[in-house]
């Protein structure tokens, strides 16, 4: 009965069409007439009956507009009618549907905040990152004599990454922080919400640089908001700033992955590092600096207007401690511009091949769900050979029979979209603290913008037509006298659409395979990186890095590590404790070059290892085997022989099969060769992963804590424990309390540092591995 219904409101609707049509002729048979009789009359009485014709013709073409959306809304309505009484049909596919476009548009959300969308600050066509050659960062000496001598540019700021700690005492609380020149917010167009923003009366040396603005989360989540807030202070490596303005909300910085909590003025660095005035060292880079271009200037004039001034500029900064050859090769540089409109991103450089691989996995998957939902919707056709049939018989074209199956399809897609977008706003959240770690939680702006609302248009609609366009081709390719006489038995080339059917499915599995297969592989590469060892043993080991944060004067740092040591031996459940300058697979690095005995190096970086300064019973603890020589004991002092201990692959590239034991190096500690200090190898020991687990042979050098004279201001102490490493936190905390209050004290299991790690390997090959199980699932 619903179908004999259907088909009665289809000849009411074909009658009406038609007298429509005839009143439209009958109008545009008068409207001949009158242009006939508009030609034997005057120019006026022709421009009057000429303008009635176009009146007319609007009217018409009103009247066809109207009626094609009459008919779109038509078929819209009937198509969700349709939709409605097949509720597992319809169900199926719009999960299947929401799972691959909400997929696609996860990544493709990621993808667009970090490589897509432009700063949100005023022309940022024309910000540019000025570098020397490839490399991006700058001393404090040379930012100043490019802000003085440069040319081509509206503004130039520069800026430093810092983070500080909130604390007062004991356990860190951290803040992402910049130091920013003077001209910051002016070059970038920032306003401030309260309060002012720091100017460049703020970055002059030897003035007052104690203040500080906060970013409007900071505002939100430190303050509650307080309309106060201008006036107060805010502890910052327990150095108190007064805080003078909040930014915008919209302003969170040029780093698009993590924003920015405190900003306070470069002028103000010496406060935090007493001992070495970044200020002043030629040698230190730390500073990106970025330009606004001049109007009506192009990048390459700028670029070459630069590197006319660009010698004097290298001339006043050069390193005074580097050697002739490398001071040489300093001043030959050239300066670059490269575009900085969409800012900076460390996950741009780090996981753009991920997220790229990624990105073809879900496409993949949602071609999966296209073959699947096509295939349905094959089958669905061939319920509907009766109903179709009719169509035809009474007078219904092909082509509006398949418009009408199309908005069919292109409805299931929008609700699959709709679904899709909830799923990629979780999905991308998701995806974030996937690739998120400790020392770098990503904090993108992932809300969806016009060009995230496009993909995903776009998507809905090609999967619609690619899921809908071949059912209803073969759906309409009927026979009606056939299928009526037969009651819709097989009158539709049966064979032509399950040999479809079939191939669909063929599709579906091999595409299935594909994405398990490399899905295998991601998982392979990850396995024999876990299988390839760190050279220790991470379990039951906690960290605990501890820094003065320039407190405690240099001489005094090495007994206050010692005593600290000694204080965590002490401790109940330790089984063994040592400490290091750098904790491996933690991010920082320390390297030089080495001048072995007998040694003549093949070029510039054959002879740059990596460093290390330990403590005695660092390799017990770490339970790296020593394999040849000694460990450092007590008998290795300021005043005795420096000694060193070396690992495989160093002693591998530099003496060969000969024993290093007893043989020297040479660390330089000046530019001179005579102020190369020698170091006696006394120990070899096992190869182990330094900063990462990708690195091939790390050259390693350690040396001994107790012969450094200025050691640096932080360190961390490794405690091998017998049960949870998260027990020793109480004692650690007493100890640190009684030894020397106020120090920065920083806890984590050695394991969650070494797995952050593999981030990458880890979540490509997890999603991956999800995704093609999902595919397989569906197909």
């Amino acid at each position: 009965m619903n179908w004999l219904r259907e088909v009665g409101r289809r000849v009411r609707f074909l009658l009406e069409r038609r007298r429509l049509e005839a009143e439209l002729a009958e109008e545009m048979r008068l409207h001949r007439e009158l242009r006939a009789e508009a030609a034997g009359e005057g120019e006026d009485a022709a421009r009057r009956r000429f303008g009635n014709e176009l009146l007319l013709r609007e009217d018409s073409r009103a009247v066809w507009g109207w009626n094609w959306l009459d008919s779109v809304g038509q078929d819209v309505r009937y198509a969700v009618r349709a939709l409605k009484a097949h509720p597992a049909f319809t169900l199926t596919a719009v999960l299947s549907l929401a799972l691959g476009i909400g997929a696609n548009t996860a990544i493709f959300t990621i993808l667009n905040a970090v490589m897509l969308r432009t700063l949100p600050v005023g022309e940022a066509g024309r910000l540019v990152q000025v570098r020397m050659g490839k490399q991006g960062s700058f001393t404090n000496p040379l930012w100043e004599e490019l802000r003085a001598r440069a040319g081509g540019f509206d503004g130039l700021l520069a800026y430093g990454d810092e983070r500080f700690d909130l604390a007062a005492g004991g356990e860190s609380r951290y803040a992402r922080g910049l130091m920013v020149s003077g001209s910051f917010f002016e070059v970038l167009g920032v306003r401030p919400e309260v309060g002012r923003l720091l100017g460049k009366e703020d970055d002059r040396r030897g003035g007052a640089t104690d203040v500080a603005v906060i970013s409007h989360a900071f505002w939100q989540r430190y303050f509650g908001g307080a309309g106060d807030v201008v006036g107060r202070t805010v502890s910052l490596d327990r150095r108190t700033f007064e805080v003078v303005g909040v930014a915008p909300r919209w302003f969170t910085g040029l780093d698009v992955d993590n924003g920015w909590d405190v900003a306070v003025p470069i002028a103000s660095e010496p406060g935090f590092h007493p001992d070495r005035n970044w200020l002043d060292q030629r040698s230190t880079w730390w500073l990106r600096v970025v330009g606004r271009v001049e109007k009506g200037t192009t990048r390459e004039q700028a670029e070459a207007r630069l590197n006319g001034v660009g010698p004097g500029i290298l001339r006043a900064a050069v390193p005074a401690d580097w050697e002739e050859e490398d001071r040489k090769r300093f001043l030959a540089r050239t300066f670059s511009l490269r575009d900085a409109a969409r800012g900076f991103s460390m996950t741009r450089d780090l996981y753009r091949t991920g997220l790229y691989t990624l990105m073809g996995v879900v496409g993949m998957v949602l071609l999966i769900a296209c073959a699947n939902i096509a295939n349905l919707m094959l089958a669905r056709g061939a319920a509907r050979q009766r109903e179709i049939s009719v169509r035809l018989a009474i007078g219904a074209g092909r082509w509006r029979l398949v418009r009408q199956l199309l908005t069919e399809s292109l409805v299931l897609a929008g609700a699959g979209a709709a679904g899709g977008l909830m799923f990629a706003r979780w999905g991308s959240g998701l995806l974030v603290r996937f690739f998120s770690t400790y020392r770098d939680p990503l904090e993108f702006d992932l809300a969806p913008d016009w060009t995230v609302l496009g993909f995903t248009t776009a998507a809905a609609v090609v999967t619609g037509l690619l899921f809908g366009l071949a059912p209803a081709l073969r759906a309409t390719s009927v026979a009606p006298n056939s299928v009526l006489k037969e009651g819709g038995r097989g009158a539709v080339r049966g064979g032509t659409r399950f040999r479809l059917g079939k191939a669909l499915v063929a599709v579906q599995v091999a595409l299935s395979l594909v994405l398990l297969v490399a899905a295998g592989l991601f998982l392979g590469s990850l396995r024999n990186l876990i299988r390839k060892g760190t050279g220790f043993e991470e379990d039951r080991v906690l960290m605990a890095h501890v820094d003065t944060l320039e407190k405690v004067p240099v001489e005094q740092r090495r007994a206050l590590y010692e005593d600290l040591l000694e204080r965590f031996r002490g401790l109940g459940g330790v089984e063994a404790a040592a400490g290091a300058a750098i904790t491996p697979m933690r991010g920082m690095q320390w390297n030089m070059p080495v001048y072995p005995q007998d040694y003549q190096p093949k070029s510039r970086r054959d002879n740059v290892v990596w460093f290390n300064e330990v403590t005695p019973d660092y390799f017990r603890a770490m339970r790296t085997p020593l394999v040849m020589g000694r460990d450092f004991g007590p008998g290795d002092t300021v005043g005795s022989a420096k000694v060193m201990i070396v690992n495989e692959s160093t002693a591998r590239h530099f003496f060969g099969r000969t024993s290093p034991v007893g043989k020297t190096m040479r660390i330089e500690t000046g530019p001179a060769t005579a102020e190369r200090e020698k170091y006696v190898v006394v120990g070899v020991v096992r190869d182990a992963a330094y900063h990462s687990l990708r690195e091939e042979d790390s050259q390693t050098v350690y040396l001994a804590l107790s012969q450094d004279k200025e050691p640096w201001r932080a360190f961390s102490f490794l405690l091998r424990t017998k049960g949870d490493p998260g027990g020793l936190a109480p004692g650690v905390r007493g100890v640190l309390k009684a030894a020397q209050p106020g120090l920065s004290l920083e806890m984590r299991a050695l394991k969650e540092v070494v797995g952050e790690g593999l981030v990458q390997e880890r979540t490509v090959g997890l999603l991956s591995g999800f995704f093609g199980g999902l595919a397989l699932v569906l197909a």
